[in-house]
């Protein structure tokens, strides 16, 4: 079987194709770094490092072209590491294994990482192309962008001297983007007693798997299902038959995307097993069946036996617990009224987790309007001061206002309407870019961003297309050329 090497253009996916073989989970792009680093030493290419492990590469221009303005290419170089729950996998240590379907790339059980190593790899591949006429090339790539963008928040004024910006990090082809919603976080910890297991009583693990899932900002009015939410609301709904305690309870793995697997630790009393099993697997088959058919018909629930657990919460910290959970807001809240299929304003209930005699509940919000994001954050302090939880609220991150006049939006529309023969559609996204925090440290900094389709980014289902990729390649040579 051919590798994905074989796929043109050659320079972008031999790029990728190594960033697949080092593990670079948000937080852990050391080795990545030093990949590209030494890449970039042995072609004698200027490099530097800031204080947070961002790298810049300094591209020199195509003969005469030396008079051209610098103009910085952007791309993270950290992915999201999701898989199957079957999937043997070690983020840590394992490369990413990519396989070519049929016009696609995805990966075998896990997250691709095309977010945003299609774009990494294509600003490098500029380097190595000298059929490229171009002037002086910035390359900024950056850490850990998929946890709260802290690389670019720790991007210094001066670190680069460009003041016109391709960010690489979209994943629609179609158009161009030119704004981008901003996001804060909400962490809310519910405390509750606990107490001793009986030794009589039975214990059983309930598990919700088999959903989509996908990104909290680009696929959240696809109304996929929330595994959190659809086993909560299962366990809420199975009170009517039994009274149990929870052990603990586990759902998602980042809060930037859908959660799609979640469980739970059940005590009961033995006679009541087959009812609180009969009215949790009818709650989940009615969501499936009626609200999420076409959606996630994939949607599965296992109930089985487990090891006994020493404690469970208490049966009025188990409704606690369970009442917050689905009092919590996720999805869509407002679709933006100048712009036709925008998300506005959303929230992703995206982790739970168990910590002794507390659970965590983790909430990622956007909004491309600060009221409205500030909104939705009072929204989750309220729902805490009701409840009697904690919350922690970190201070988030700026969207990016769209700039219509920009002029390095102008020769990218020139551009893409000579290679295509139609004009562009000009984009905002329901997603946080970094380039909201780089205009804060650049005021004068003019952006655009643009990238090939990607699909089920933030879930095992990831895959972008091989064809979108040669259609951005092309629009991004032709910009190159109309800038130098």
């Amino acid at each position: 079987m051919k590798g994905i090497e074989s796929l043109t253009p050659e320079s972008v996916w031999k790029h990728f194709a190594m960033l697949c073989e080092v593990p670079r989970g948000s937080g852990n792009e050391s080795a990545v770094m030093e990949r590209i680093l030494k890449w970039a030493q042995d072609r004698g290419l200027q490099t530097k490092r800031d204080a947070v492990g961002n790298l810049l590469v300094a591209i020199p221009p195509s003969a005469g072209h030396e008079g051209a303005p610098p103009l910085l290419l952007q791309a993270h170089v950290d992915m999201v590491c999701e898989k199957n729950s079957s999937t043997v996998h070690d983020f840590e240590k394992d490369p990413i294994r990519p396989r070519i379907d049929g016009e696609w790339v995805t990966a075998q059980g896990t997250t691709l990482g095309a977010d945003n190593g299609i774009g990494v790899a294509m600003a490098l591949a500029v380097a190595e192309e000298p059929s490229i006429t171009h002037g002086p090339i910035e390359v900024l790539l950056t850490v850990d962008e998929e946890t709260g963008l802290t690389g670019a928040a720790g991007v210094e004024p001066g670190f680069f001297a460009a003041r016109r910006m391709i960010n690489l990090d979209s994943e629609e082809d179609h158009g161009i983007f030119v704004g981008c919603a901003g996001g804060r976080d909400s962490i809310l910890i519910q405390r509750a007693g606990r107490e001793q297991v009986r030794a009589d009583a039975a214990i059983r693990r309930v598990f919700v798997s088999g959903l989509v899932g996908g990104h909290s900002g680009t696929d959240i009015h696809r109304n996929r299902g929330n595994a959190i939410r659809i086993l909560t609301r299962a366990l809420i709904e199975a009170t009517h038959a039994a009274d149990f305690r929870i052990a603990g309870i586990e759902g998602g793995s980042k809060r930037n995307a859908i959660p799609r697997e979640a469980g739970a630790v059940i005590v009961l009393a033995a006679g009541d097993v087959a009812a609180f099993e009969e009215q949790a697997r009818a709650a989940v088959d009615r969501i499936r069946r009626v609200e999420l058919s076409g959606i996630d018909d994939g949607l599965a629930v296992e109930i089985t036996p487990t090891p006994r657990p020493e404690e469970s919460f208490s049966l009025q910290g188990t409704r606690q617990i369970l009442h917050l959970l689905y009092a919590i807001p996720h999805g869509v809240i407002a679709m933006s009224p100048s712009i036709a299929g925008l998300v506005e304003t959303s929230t992703n209930l995206g982790v739970v987790e168990t910590d002794g005699a507390s659970v965590r509940m983790h909430c990622c919000s956007r909004s491309s309007i600060v009221s409205a994001l500030d909104a939705v954050t009072l929204q989750h302090r309220c729902i805490a001061a009701l409840a009697g939880a904690e919350i922690d609220q970190p201070p988030g991150y700026p969207g990016w206002k769209p700039n219509l006049d920009s002029a390095l939006l102008a020769v990218a529309r020139r551009a893409y309407a000579a290679a295509f023969g139609h004009e562009p559609e000009i984009l905002a996204i329901h997603a946080g870019l970094e380039a909201g925090l780089l205009t804060e440290k650049y005021p004068d900094l003019d952006i655009i961003s643009f990238g090939p389709n990607i699909t089920g980014a933030h879930s095992p289902n990831e895959r972008v297309s091989v064809p979108s990729v040669q259609k951005i390649w092309k629009l991004l040579t032709a910009v190159l050329r109309d800038l130098a």
